[in-house]
């Protein structure tokens, strides 16, 4: 499987090391294995209530979400970067321009998205949906094909509304990615609900992810990785914050902490901890991407901290990209098979909404740390 991250060089070798710890870290223990069996017979509190009791032994400080190790990891590169800067001449920089991650002078993007769990989560879509429209904004939803009623009415009603629809797993049992006998069966069925929903994109249930047995998916994109999240079954963390290319898949994954982690499990104010996270990625040009699920928003103070993240979201006066994730896939294809000329201009697909930019000048917001 090919590999392609946001930028080449010795800060494409960062993002490369962290991916490849993420990989050892993304399996499956015993314990889980077990868990997900008997999963389905276990009443919803019963199971937030084992969250709980297994989020409480896990060692983390109040800002979890920020990647440390991978922010020092970055900050050193940038370091030997300006270094290196400082030795050449203003005619010879070519191996510190890159095209911007984000196109059209957007500094960074944003990007509102659901997982959809359960029937009552179903039922609190619209409800959540016009509180973004009447901000401007748009979402994407991820239904789960194989586990509730699904009104096809309803994701017509989204995506004629400007939302997008995805398909959110086979059935949220746990086991998609327990064995390859199991992800095989299921890949057809899975393939089928993206091409009756008219899907782009794909997240697994609990954000499980084999990217390479992912790319048998018929998707142009897949949104189940994330940056840092020590809470998820299967912990870890990229680092990077951006997209990135692997195998034929566009991944997308979330930087901001999940609704449910911070709410349920750990009892964290939502809001406090997204406009904190939003204001880093800010300063790396990153993707601020966020997963909320309605099966959770079900109290007026869970409810109220979505809708004040979203009025600063679209209150932001620096121009960031409010987008689909499936834009965000499209114009990263494109950004990727783009390039810089000698003289600086942007080469390719990209050049009409892209720009050059040094890596430097990029990531000067990290000094402020």
């Amino acid at each position: 499987m090919k590999l392609q991250f946001a930028f080449d060089g010795i800060i494409g070798n960062v993002l490369a090391s962290h991916f490849q710890a993420d990989c050892q870290a993304a399996v499956i223990t015993t314990k889980f294995r077990l868990y997900y069996l008997i999963r389905p017979w276990l009443p919803i509190p019963f199971r937030q209530r084992l969250q709980q009791c297994r989020n409480s032994t896990l060692a983390h400080g109040e800002d979890w979400y920020i990647p440390k190790q991978f922010l020092s990891d970055l900050r050193d590169a940038c370091q030997i970067l300006a270094e290196n800067r400082a030795f050449e001449s203003t005619d010879h920089v070519g191996s510190q321009r890159v095209i911007h991650p984000w196109p059209n002078d957007h500094p960074y993007a944003v990007s509102l998205t659901h997982d959809i769990e359960t029937a009552d989560g179903v039922s609190r879509v619209l409800a959540l949906a016009e509180i973004e429209e009447k901000l401007g904004l748009r979402s994407a939803w991820y239904f789960v094909p194989h586990l509730y009623h699904l009104d096809m009415g309803l994701l017509e009603e989204l995506k004629r509304r400007g939302h997008e629809v995805g398909v959110h797993g086979y059935n949220h049992d746990g086991r998609l990615f327990v064995a390859h006998s199991i992800f095989q069966r299921r890949v057809a069925p899975i393939n089928a609900a993206g091409k009756r929903f008219q899907a782009d994109g794909f997240r697994a249930p609990m954000v499980h992810r084999n990217l390479q047995w992912m790319q048998a998916f018929q998707f142009d994109y897949d949104a189940s990785c994330f940056d840092i999240d020590p809470f998820q079954p299967m912990p870890g963390g990229v680092g990077g914050v951006w997209p990135f290319m692997a195998g034929k898949l566009v991944e997308l994954p979330y930087t901001l902490p999940q609704d449910h982690t911070l709410m349920i499990t750990l009892g964290q104010s939502a809001y406090e901890s997204w406009v904190a996270k939003l204001n880093l990625l800010k300063r790396l040009a990153g993707m601020a991407m966020l997963i909320t699920h309605p099966d959770y928003l079900t109290t007026g103070d869970r409810i109220n901290q979505y809708r004040r993240f979203c009025e600063h979201v679209a209150s932001q006066p620096d121009s960031p990209w409010l987008c689909l994730p499936r834009d965000i896939a499209m114009w990263w294809r494109i950004r990727q098979a783009s390039s810089i000329g000698n003289d600086g201009s942007v080469r390719g697909p990209a050049s009409v909404r892209g720009r050059m930019v040094e890596l430097t000048k990029l990531f000067q917001g990290l000094s402020n740390d």
